[in-house]
């Protein structure tokens, strides 16, 4: 089904009086609407669903101030992210007139609503009593800045990126610098040599992300900076930066756990996901199956027990002798080889959404020796097939298990997640299963800034602030 976002047009006023009978307990008359769409001080939004009108927006504008007076979606249609896409609307059509404040009145028993706002980084600025009839409750005051920029900082290993991002969805820049091809003569990360690296990166890269935003600090709502996990050397190095940072511009600072980030970058990829959904964050040194029950809620289902995939698919690589990163190398030789030829043992684990992969790669190491035993040549193109087969098949029939027990979206994110195989047979058992599926875009995989700056926004919105007595931790549960 299609969604689409646009301007009222005065003969839209009955749908429109339609919707409206159906979410309110008192509706305007279609003259009333009708009014409203033609006043040139107001602004009114419907989204259509297939060309049938299933929600709409009324709004309007004095000078640099801006009210939402209604956004109401049918109870149908709910929670499949046309509200969000009607608020985003008209937080565009508020830019475009230059206001530089919105505000809105909700029930105070509206957590659904509550949270949609809240999500927009709108805060509660007062209560109006008695403001609802049938039945009788207050109103709850949320006011918020049009713009909201936030600066990501990333650092937690071997990339050092900045990021402005608006509203937690639109990537305005995303700057990165990587150490792959420094790190590579070593065959893995070099703590110390990541650490001196971000020293010297982390102020050019913030530059670079400020001037391709064309935005300064003035325009910059808040500073994100990741905290943990990760290698706490690099960590400490990003952290430091955006202490300073925010001390001289007068910034507030967000701490963002890494994970969350990489569930954010989900968020980038496609703005009309909301929570609640199952995501497997799959990366170098992380495997964890989360429940995201909000933007800032979050419970882990599974974890690899031992080795994390990305950490997996890099010892076999050198196994193989392929350079760092591994990953993009196995799956290179993959797609020569022949999955079948070595069979690998499927590992059991306790719990019912955990993963293991060290007896994978044990056995992968002892099929190398072997053949190296026996004087016999070691078929790699095959043995990385196999390897890269009963990964993506552990990754992808857990996480559509979640899913699906859940009766949840199925989504993946990470650097692992850039793997065309996993994303294949995750996509192919979701549709099956009839269960929607999402992955990031493959520049938004690996760790980078704006997944950082857009679960700082969410985070922000949440009231997450921290002083310049911030530390950096090398583990941390989500």
């Amino acid at each position: 089904m299609t969604y689409k976002v646009r301007k009222a047009l005065p003969e839209d006023s009955a749908a429109i009086y339609s919707v409206e009978k159906a979410v309110t307990t008192h509706p305007w008359s279609e003259e009333q609407i009708r009014e409203e769409i033609e006043f040139p001080q107001a602004y009114t939004c419907v989204c259509e669903a297939d060309g049938l009108i299933v929600g709409f927006a009324t709004m309007q504008t004095a000078a640099e101030f801006a009210g939402i007076n209604e956004l109401g979606v049918l109870s149908e249609y709910r929670r499949r992210g046309i509200g969000r896409m009607i608020m985003e609307d008209l937080l565009r059509e508020c830019a475009s007139r230059g206001c530089d404040h919105v505000s809105l009145e909700v029930r105070r028993s509206n957590a659904p609503a509550k949270n949609l706002y809240r999500s927009f980084g709108f805060s509660e600025a007062g209560v109006r009593k008695d403001f609802y009839r049938d039945p009788q409750e207050d109103a709850l005051v949320l006011v918020r800045n049009i713009l909201m920029l936030i600066l990501g900082i990333e650092s937690s290993c071997d990339e050092t990126s900045a990021a402005v991002v608006r509203d937690g969805r639109e990537i305005l820049s995303n700057a990165v610098a990587t150490q792959i091809a420094e790190h590579r003569l070593y065959g893995g990360v070099v703590p110390e040599i990541a650490s001196r690296r971000h020293i010297e990166n982390i102020i050019p890269v913030t530059r670079q992300a400020l001037d391709d935003a064309d935005v300064g600090m003035d325009d910059i709502g808040a500073v994100a900076v990741t905290y943990a996990p990760g290698l706490i050397g690099a960590l400490l190095a990003g952290v430091s930066f955006a202490k300073g940072l925010c001390y001289a511009a007068g910034k507030e600072l967000v701490p963002v756990h890494h994970l969350r980030g990489h569930v954010a970058s989900l968020y980038l990829t496609h703005p009309g996901l909301e929570p609640p959904f199952i995501a497997l964050a799959v990366s170098g040194g992380h495997t964890h199956m989360i429940k995201v029950s909000g933007y800032t809620s979050f419970e882990v289902l599974g974890r690899a027990v031992d080795d994390a995939a990305g950490e997996a698919f890099d010892k076999v690589a050198r196994t193989l002798g392929l350079p760092y990163p591994g990953g993009p190398e196995i799956s290179k030789l993959a797609a020569e080889g022949d999955p079948s030829f070595y069979r690998l043992p499927d590992p059991h684990t306790s719990g019912e959404f955990d993963v293991s992969f060290s007896g994978l790669k044990t056995a992968c190491l002892n099929i190398v020796n072997t053949a190296a035993m026996k004087g016999e040549e070691v078929r790699r193109a095959d043995l990385a097939a196999a390897f890269e087969q009963k990964v993506t098949d552990i990754l992808s029939r857990r996480l559509i298990s979640a899913a699906e027990e859940y009766g949840l979206p199925a989504c993946v994110c990470g650097g692992v997640s850039v793997n065309g195989e996993l994303q294949r047979k995750c996509s192919t058992a979701a549709e099956r299963k009839g269960i929607p599926f999402y992955a990031p875009a493959p520049k938004l995989c690996g760790d980078n800034g704006a997944m950082i700056a857009s679960a700082g926004y969410y985070e922000y919105a949440a009231g997450s602030r921290a002083g310049l007595d911030l530390n950096a931790y090398a583990t941390l549960e989500i």
